[in-house]
């Protein structure tokens, strides 16, 4: 018996992007028009992202001080974490991938939270060192300040994003054979 075939069908592969698409869109709406007004969850993770990288530096050894979203080492200016800057929106966009990626939805859930807390304390390291690179290199804090999401946020979601493909694929549940 023949197939029959639908021309309004899509390809697996170019449903994983609309998928990734529409929910990167919602997730920027939702923080765009009620999160970020609200500012209760990006001061959360800019506070916390904060104090915990005084506390890194501290115990590193150096003479690190803050105040709310203020981080700095004695002797510098040092850096305020804005709205934006807290990691918030790279939260979103892993966990857009994660959840549009097929694969068993209790292993998705664990690996979500497990991937959002590690993107987070790459976020307090990153911090960490833009307190540092004010200190110690100041005339380079623009360029500094540009690369650094790139420099830190990228390779890890890209592993995680790679980590959690192979593992499904792994599990038989992946096909983008059209």
């Amino acid at each position: 018996m023949a197939k029959k075939s639908n021309r309004f069908s899509i390809s697996p592969l170019a449903l994983f992007f609309v998928k990734v698409g529409v929910i990167y869109a919602a997730w920027n709406l939702i923080y765009d028009y009620f999160i970020l007004p609200h500012g209760g969850l990006d001061t959360f993770f800019s506070w916390t992202g904060v104090k915990l990288g005084r506390m890194g530096l501290s115990l590193l050894g150096w003479d690190a001080l803050s105040h709310e979203r203020i981080l700095w080492v004695f002797g510098s200016q040092g850096v305020e974490i804005q709205n934006g800057c807290n990691g918030i929106t790279l939260f979103g966009l892993y966990a857009g991938f994660i959840i549009a990626y097929p694969g068993r939805m209790d292993e998705r859930m664990i690996f979500l939270a497990s991937g959002i807390l590690l993107l987070f304390v790459v976020n307090v390291i990153r911090i960490m060192v833009f307190a540092l690179s004010v200190y110690y290199i100041p005339q380079h804090w623009e360029t500094f300040h540009s690369y650094a999401s790139t420099i830190f946020f990228y390779p890890v979601v890209l592993s995680l994003w790679y980590l959690w493909t192979t593992r499904s694929s792994k599990a038989g549940t992946i096909s983008f054979n059209a």
